[in-house]
């Protein structure tokens, strides 16, 4: 028998990008889904507990343990000078030795070429640099960098971003994976009334759970229901997520005045940050979930719509596309005209679903890894 294989995952809990904690927590819950004899052991490595604890409480994956950034044995930090320092401060004696197959989803070794495994979510910044600063657009490009000259082994969670990779690095030759994430289970409210109530909800609505990233482009979903407005159509969206782009802190108040402006306040709300629990309800309550993104490296919330076997309006990406197979209708992200007429069709006629067996998507997910984790281990492509 195979010896059971040891991945390690530094990770520390990160306020501004809701997307990466549950990217962690996703992968670690889909390890449930492998038959016990396969099942990996994970050790979270990061800073404070707390980040340990997120994921153990959210995945409730049996064989994940933690351990200190400070105390494993070897860690340099890669690209991070500020760990680099401290892990010289602790006496190398105090720190244990890992057997471990592979760390991902960043190198914390720069030394180790071979089991150190890279994941490049997307290269938003090639697509839309506008959205960043200089400062940024550096930094990911000298990570990216960073990744192909030291390190074997790069993950991409879509055959369209490994086809970006392949456009903007031709010359590299790293190994490349595509791992396609799924996400975890999550118990919903039992009483979906009473969440409606709590957000002041009227039904039918849309809804719409994404970060306020200037790139999910709220700003759209907003003109479609002013012009749905105009034809004396009303359309009810819910947005939740973070109220926060670190690139552009004005943003959310910008999208809200937007709102009020054009007269929409008893037709937009704004939830915030709301819990998993009551965003699994609301998946399945709305009349459609809308996903208006102008670039994903593998969306989350079409995953989240997949799920519960949820009808999702997406933008017409080239991920998306790669993504969803049923209950789907496409538009064009840059027209609000076509957005609004799939609201309105909606509207008029409840859209028909086909019942989803996600649970395939979250064996297929930790496979996908597996299969990454045996390529490592056996030095093959």
């Amino acid at each position: 028998m195979a010896k059971r294989a040891s991945i390690v995952i530094p990770f520390n809990y990160d306020e501004s990008w809701t997307g990466g904690n549950y990217y962690i927590l996703n992968l670690v819950a889909s390890f449930n889904s492998l038959p016990s004899d396969v099942r990996p052991d994970v050790w979270i490595l990061s800073h404070q507990k707390s980040s340990f604890d997120f994921v153990a409480e959210g995945a409730k994956y049996p064989r994940v343990k933690w351990i200190s950034s400070l105390l494993m044995k070897p860690v340099d930090g890669g690209l991070f000078r500020k760990l680099r320092f401290l892990t010289r401060m602790v006496p190398s004696l105090l720190k244990p030795q890992l057997n471990y197959d592979i760390v991902f989803p960043f190198p914390v070794d720069s030394e180790d070429r071979k089991r150190s495994v890279c994941w490049i979510p997307d290269f938003q910044e090639r697509a839309l640099p506008e959205f960043f600063t200089q400062e940024e657009l550096t930094y990911r490009q000298t990570q990216h960098q960073f990744y192909i000259d030291h390190f074997d082994h790069i993950v991409f969670s879509s055959h369209a971003a490994k086809s970006d990779f392949e456009k903007y690095y031709p010359a590299a030759t790293n190994k490349t994976h595509v791992v396609q994430f799924a996400v975890a289970k999550v118990a919903e409210a039992t009483d979906y009334k009473q969440v409606i109530a709590k957000y002041a909800l009227e039904e039918p609505f849309f809804y719409c759970p994404n970060q306020f990233w200037l790139h999910k482009n709220h700003k759209t979903v907003i003109e479609a229901v002013a012009l749905l407005k105009q034809r004396n159509i009303k359309a009810n969206v819910a947005f939740s997520g973070k109220e926060l782009d670190r690139r552009a802190p004005e943003h959310t108040e910008t999208l809200k005045a937007l709102s009020r402006d054009l007269g929409l306040s008893d037709r937009i709300r704004f939830l915030g940050f709301i819990p998993k629990q009551d965003q699994v309800t609301l998946l399945r309550s709305a009349r459609a979930i809308v996903q208006p993104s102008l670039f994903e490296g593998w969306s989350t919330v079409v995953e989240d719509a997949k799920a519960v076997s949820q009808f999702i309006v997406a933008s017409d990406l080239p991920v998306h596309r790669e993504q969803l197979s049923q209950n789907y209708r496409l538009f064009d992200p840059h027209s609000s005209e076509e957005l609004a007429s799939a609201l309105e069709c909606l509207l008029v006629d409840r859209p028909t679903t086909v019942n989803i067996d996600y649970d395939l998507n979250r064996q297929h997910f930790a496979r996908s890894f597996l299969d990454v984790v045996n390529s490592v281990r056996s030095g093959k492509e």
